[in-house]
């Protein structure tokens, strides 16, 4: 039986980057290899929904969508040695968004463009993972095919916002976004009180990795089974991966559904 393991402490030494913020915009500085937003709005629902998840992280979660455009959201807490083991998305391209910073972010240079080959030992082979600690309010961009996961070194809980875009190879899911919202509510605890959570059970912990490529995701069992190696030197390539135009569809989605805008839809 599958129990789905935390990362640990101290896995690797966190390399800070360092990143200029800027006021609602997301340019890249000449200077620097870091994307930065001041403020990433949330949906305004009237009841949002929460979630568990068997990674122990604390959703507050919301799709939304357009004519042509999809995605998934949270706001989510991740309390110490709590975050997702190293996995492989294919329905969607990732945001990684720490308002706080202090979350260890582990990331691929290699791509496992085939979802029928993970990257195990006995399909296409382990890949390096490297690590990268954002500075406060710094994007980290995450596109589909490279493995990646995070993990919460610290002592305290980390907030953290998570986009999931739905890629145009994605069915077309419930929400129109990409599968995400579907996946947690499938195998997570959905949460009635922020203040008495939910437990998790052993089911929902192997349905974490046994029903995730039904939503286009390999998600590892245990930390080394898909990775060979863990550096601390993460590549300028990696870092300089972005997508400014997507990004900023979201948050213009986000402002227009908060507005009132009837051609968005969002819950």
């Amino acid at each position: 039986m599958f129990k789905l393991r935390s990362w640990g402490w101290a896995l690797v030494l966190a390399i800070a980057v360092g990143g200029v913020v800027f006021s609602q915009s997301l340019a890249l500085s000449k200077d620097s290899l870091t994307h930065s937003i001041e403020n990433i709005p949330m949906p305004k629902l009237e009841n949002p929904l929460r979630i568990l998840t068997p990674a122990n992280e604390i959703f507050e979660i919301a799709s939304c969508s357009t004519k042509d455009f999809g995605f998934a959201i949270t706001n989510a807490q991740i309390p110490p040695g709590a975050g997702p083991l190293p996995h492989v998305h294919y329905y969607i391209n990732e945001f990684f968004w720490p308002p706080q910073g202090g979350i260890e972010i582990f990331h691929s240079e290699r791509k496992f463009p085939d979802m029928g080959k993970p990257p195990t030992m006995e399909a296409a082979g382990r890949a390096s993972l490297y690590a990268i600690t954002p500075q406060p309010k710094q994007v980290i961009y995450s596109p589909h095919t490279f493995m990646h996961g995070f993990v919460n070194p610290t002592d305290e809980t980390l907030p953290i916002t998570m986009i999931w875009v739905r890629d145009a190879i994605a069915p077309d899911f419930e929400y129109h976004d990409g599968g995400m919202r579907e996946y947690f509510s499938a195998v997570g605890a959905h949460i009635e009180d922020l203040n008495n959570l939910p437990t998790l059970t052993e089911a929902q912990r192997n349905a974490f990795v046994t029903e995730a490529p039904k939503f286009g995701i390999n998600q590892s069992s245990y930390m080394m089974q898909y990775v060979s190696a863990i550096s601390d030197e993460f590549p300028s390539n990696l870092a300089k991966l972005e997508n400014t135009q997507a990004l900023t569809k979201v948050i213009e989605t986000i402002e227009a559904f908060n507005r009132g805008d009837k051609s968005v839809t969002c819950s």
